[in-house]
Formats: C-alpha cells, sequence, structure tokens
C-alpha cells in the first residue's frame, strides 16, 4: 500500500534540507536513521548550555520570601498529597520524572535497582500485590520538615568564592539572579531523610528550581537520586550534630501565602459520540492551534482510570521504573495524580513529535526548536505552529484503516486488538486515517482511539495502524498522502459524519 523506497528517500532527504543530516552520500538506510534522530532524541529540558535563556512558562506560583520558605511550600504539597501545589512552588515547569523517583525513595520502594523479571502471571501478581501495599503503607500526612542544614557543613567547596559566583551565573541563564542549594532534614513515616534543593531567586522571589541539581552533584550524587538521601545508614553522630532534634515540624502555612489549593487534573473534556467525531476534532483544534482543547481530546483520567497495570506487566513480562507508561498503579490519589502527569507529558511529546514531523515533510528548518541540548517542550510548542502555518490545514474526511492495510481485518491483528483492550480497560478501540491539506500539501494522520462508557477518545497520534503500515511511531502518524500506493486518493476519503 505504501512505496516505501519513495517513503525512506524522501524522509532522508527533508531532514537533509532541515540541515540535521549532513552526509549527502550516505546511504538511503542510513539517511532515515539519522533522520530519526531528530525526534527520538527529543526528551524534556537538559542543562543549558552558557548563554541560552530559558523561555518555559512561569508556574502559577507567586514565589517565596525565601529559599526556606520555597522548601517548605513544596514539602506541604507533598504532605498534603497535593502534585498541583508541589509543582507550583517552581519558577518553572517541572518534569515530574524527579517527583516520581523522590517518591519511590521516599517510600522505600526499591524501583531503580535494575529490571524486574517477571515471569508468569503468578510473580506479576506478587510483584504488583507488594508494589500497591507498600504504597498504601506510606503516609505521606506523616510528613516533618524538622529543620535545615547549612551546605557548608557538609561540604567546604560550596562557600568557595569561585562556586558562588558559577551560582549565580547559573541563575542568569535561568532568568534568575542569585541560586543557592539549600538541604531539609525531613521524617516520612519514621524514616530519615535529607532533601537536596536548587532554589533561584527571580525579581525578588525565591522558587524551587530542582531537586537535587548542583550540589547533590558536588556530593557525588547520582542524578536518579534527585538530591534524596536516606540517613539509616548514615553516621549517627554526625547526624546528630547536624540535626540534633527530629521531635519537631516546620510545616507551617507560609504567613500572605495561602492555603494548599486543590490539584487540577481535569484534563480530558468528556469524550465524543464517536471515533470519527474525536479525530474530526482533534484536526478542527491543530487548524486553530488550540492546543489545550487539542489534548481534552486525549483519555487522560479515563485512561489512569481503567488502565490495566497488572495486565500490562503480564503483557511484557518485565517492570523496569522510569521506563514504564506507568510507574506506579493507580492506588492512592497522590499515584493516580502522577500517572495523570505522565499521561499529559506522553501527550505533550506526541503533539512535539507530529508537528516536528510535519516540519521534517515541510521541508520547515526547526533545529533550533527541538535540538536535544537545550529543548523546551512548551516553547517549541507555542512556535512550532506559526512556522508550520497550521492555520492553513482544510480537512478533507476520513480513510478506513481496511483501505490503509489489508492486515487491519485479519485474524492476528484482531487478537492483538483484544489484548490492548484489556490492558487499556477500553471498551473498544479503533484507528483512523485522517486527511488534510496543509499549505496546499495533502497528509494523512494515523490516530488510534479508544471507547470508555460510550464516550470515545483520542488513545495515540500513529499508534497501530501506522505500524501495520511499516511506519516509525516517532513520526506520530504523520504521512504525505502521495506516499499511498493509490494513483485515486479521492475515491478513498470519506466525508466525517
Amino acid at each position: 500500500m505504501i512505496k516505501r523506497g519513495k517513503f525512506v528517500f524522501a524522509v532522508a532527504a527533508a531532514f537533509l534540507v532541515s540541515g540535521f543530516v549532513c552526509a549527502c552520500s550516505a546511504r538511503e538506510s542510513s539517511e532515515l536513521l539519522e533522520g530519526k534522530k531528530v525526534i527520538s532524541q527529543m526528551q524534556f529540558k537538559l542543562p543549558l548550555q552558557e548563554g541560552f535563556i530559558n523561555t518555559s512558562p512561569a508556574t502559577a506560583q507567586t514565589g517565596f520570601d525565601s529559599p526556606e520558605s520555597a522548601v517548605k511550600g513544596y514539602l506541604t504539597g507533598l504532605r498534603e498529597s497535593n502534585l498541583k501545589y508541589m509543582t507550583d512552588t517552581f519558577s518553572e515547569n517541572l518534569d515530574t520524572d524527579d517527583i516520581m523517583r523522590q517518591y519511590a525513595i521516599l517510600c522505600g520502594l526499591g524501583l531503580d535497582e535494575g529490571p524486574v523479571r517477571l515471569k508468569n502471571t503468578a510473580e506479576v501478581k506478587a510483584f504488583v500485590d507488594n508494589l500497591e501495599s507498600s504504597i498504601k503503607a506510606v503516609d505521606l500526612n506523616s510528613v516533618k520538615l524538622v529543620g535545615f542544614v547549612d551546605p557548608g557543613d557538609l561540604d567546604d567547596a560550596y562557600t568557595n568564592q569561585k562556586h558562588q559566583e558559577n551560582l549565580i551565573r547559573i541563575a542568569k541563564r535561568y532568568g534568575g539572579d542569585k541560586m543557592v542549594s539549600c538541604v531539609a532534614a525531613i521524617e516520612v513515616d519514621g524514616r530519615k531523610f535529607f532533601l537536596i534543593f536548587d532554589v533561584i531567586r527571580k525579581d525578588g522571589r525565591w522558587f524551587n528550581h530542582q531537586l537535587g541539581g548542583i550540589f547533590a552533584n558536588m556530593s557525588g550524587m547520582e542524578r536518579k537520586e534527585v538530591g534524596t538521601l536516606s540517613l539509616e545508614t548514615a553516621d549517627e553522630q554526625i547526624l546528630n550534630q547536624l540535626v540534633p532534634d527530629f521531635s519537631k515540624n516546620l510545616l507551617e502555612a507560609e504567613a500572605g501565602h495561602g492555603a494548599v489549593g486543590a490539584a487540577d487534573t481535569n484534563e480530558e473534556t468528556g469524550g465524543f459520540d464517536s471515533s470519527q467525531m474525536a479525530v474530526r476534532k482533534y484536526v478542527e483544534y491543530l487548524a486553530a492551534n488550540e492546543q489545550d482543547k487539542m489534548i481534552g481530546t486525549f483519555a487522560v483520567e479515563s485512561y489512569v482510570d481503567h488502565f490495566d497495570f497488572r495486565n500490562r506487566l503480564e503483557n511484557t513480562g518485565a517492570y523496569i521504573f522510569m521506563q514504564q507508561e506507568f510507574n506506579f498503579p493507580s492506588v492512592t490519589d497522590f499515584t493516580r495524580d502522577l500517572n495523570i502527569e505522565s499521561r499529559k507529558n506522553d501527550i505533550r511529546l506526541n503533539l512535539l513529535e507530529q508537528y516536528t514531523a510535519l516540519g521534517v515533510f515541510s521541508e520547515i528548518d526547526t533545529a533550533d526548536l527541538v535540538q536535544t541540548e537545550d529543548l523546551d517542550v512548551s516553547f517549541a510548542l507555542s512556535e512550532l505552529p506559526k512556522r508550520l502555518n497550521t492555520s492553513t490545514i482544510k480537512i478533507l474526511g476520513y480513510i478506513s484503516p481496511e483501505k490503509m492495510s489489508e492486515s487491519y481485518g485479519s485474524d492476528d491483528f484482531q487478537d492483538i486488538k483484544l489484548m490492548r483492550m484489556k490492558a487499556y480497560g477500553a471498551d473498544d478501540i479503533e484507528s483512523i486515517a485522517a486527511a488534510f491539506e496543509l499549505n496546499g500539501v495533502r497528509y494523512i494522520i494515523c490516530i488510534d482511539t479508544m471507547k470508555y462508557e460510550d464516550r470515545w477518545y483520542i488513545r495515540e497520534l500513529g499508534g497501530e495502524l501506522y505500524l501495520l503500515l511499516g511506519l516509525d511511531y516517532r513520526y506520530a502518524g504523520i504521512l504525505p498522502a502521495d506516499y499511498l500506493n493509490n494513483s485515486d486518493i479521492d475515491s478513498l476519503i470519506l466525508p466525517f459524519s
């Protein structure tokens, strides 16, 4: 159904035009691999290069009076199981992966010790039962902040003039004028920890900047530990000198800062009457560049609430922490909120892959927005539609999946479909291929949809149909219409009902 050779050549050529591949004499296969790096290397923001000014949107908070108050705000949100309040203590949108890593350490889950092989249903059941009981056993309301430790007492290098000057340079790089490290001594269900934070000052107000960060790195901690140090094995004498009293609790509401607000997790808009309607609305919102509404067409809360964590592990045969679609079963309000944030992050990256693929096929240079070293997802999502001129999108209709791939109706694929439905906890799933024009060029986007309680939602851009066509998922379901091996494409396109 697809002109495979033409597809490979055109993608590679588009990447060459975009400046991502410079070896003009490379073979087609290596060109495609190089081209894929543009999308596959996209990841959340890494440490920024000298001179780069971060443009992530500010969060809802107005800041704090002191670095310690910013840390107190974060820990107050943790105590109240309020993920939104925790993230709002940061000056920029925080990758919640760090919170997930910290949460796993605070709960003593021991998930970061490598892959867990699960050979059969019984092993999966035992693993999930243990994980769920361990999560339920931890009462976040028990979180106590007993005090702060001067980083200079832990490492003399912190007070070094060159290090302090470097902190100022880093603060300026992120739009602030000062940065400090805070070390908080806390207790959770009787377990004692040091938590390390980078805290930044912007316009006279303090915000959390990063969990762990610079001082944690100076102390030899691994990045995956996110500045969270268990004190169970620490030298008792040194600990008693630094924190002589673990009986007190400094977590009091900050004066003038207000009470902890309710978490805002209502992302999906209630679903649609049909899979066609869900896809049509998505493309309409794409044309209007209404990204909040685009995300609202996806199953978010419904997906998290119906997802069968145990079934997914049975299908994969292993659990690898921070490599799962969802790292925790949704057995508490906090793990549910973490899973909702994971789902939202996956959707945002899916949108970014879509825009980047359209840029590649349109031969529009997007290197400065999606290069790995300083990737800013929010900024890229705001700028890419402008370069693509998505307002020119004209919706043509849809193509039934059976017309796109003969394998879609096969018994083997139906077995796969049933397996997917069980993992997603869905009543039905269906792939739709929408056809549209952008800047006068026809495109097709393959989209997976799912049904919960008589309402249809989008699950993923790309998905099963795109994979059946033998195309790479990192292009988010996008392909130019003339790559279909059909001279009469109009005969395939049906109007949306």
